[in-house]
């Protein structure tokens, strides 16, 4: 039986090999797996920062499907807010999948522009979460 665990992996293996759907059948069972969001070829950079149609922001995205959590208490106790300045590689948020939390951290030296992503909400691969102005060397 195909389980929600398998599903997230067959998802993270399409995208890394650049395939946009599949269909896997288990006896009466069919599941189909379609991928919107763009491919991401091995070697390449993450989705975690991308620029923004203006250039003066940089979108920091999710680098995995999961819940996000803006606090933990023991590796992220003060939520990132509009306004904070940030180092780059600071965590700026968690993304809870299964077990699993995956760090969300900032590109760039900055501050932040806008918070994109709400407390608990369910993130997708490559969704925007913060808006980054990067500081002006």
């Amino acid at each position: 039986m195909t389980t929600l665990s398998d599903i997230r992996t067959y998802v993270r293996q399409l995208r890394l090999r650049g395939v946009e759907s599949v269909e896997i059948r288990e006896g009466e069972r069919l599941v189909s797996i379609r991928i919107d969001v763009p491919a991401v070829s091995e070697g390449a950079a993450t989705p975690e920062a991308a620029p923004t149609p203006d250039s003066s922001l940089i979108d920091v995205r999710s680098a995995t499907l999961g819940r996000l959590l803006r606090s933990h208490a023991d590796r992220l106790p003060v939520q990132i807010e509009p306004g904070d300045e940030v180092s780059q590689g600071q965590l700026l948020a968690l993304v809870a999948l299964d077990e699993n939390l995956v760090s969300v951290h900032a590109p760039v030296d900055g501050s932040i522009g806008a918070v994109l992503g709400a407390e608990g909400q369910i993130v997708d691969y490559g969704m925007p979460l913060f808006q980054l102005k990067p500081r002006q060397r």
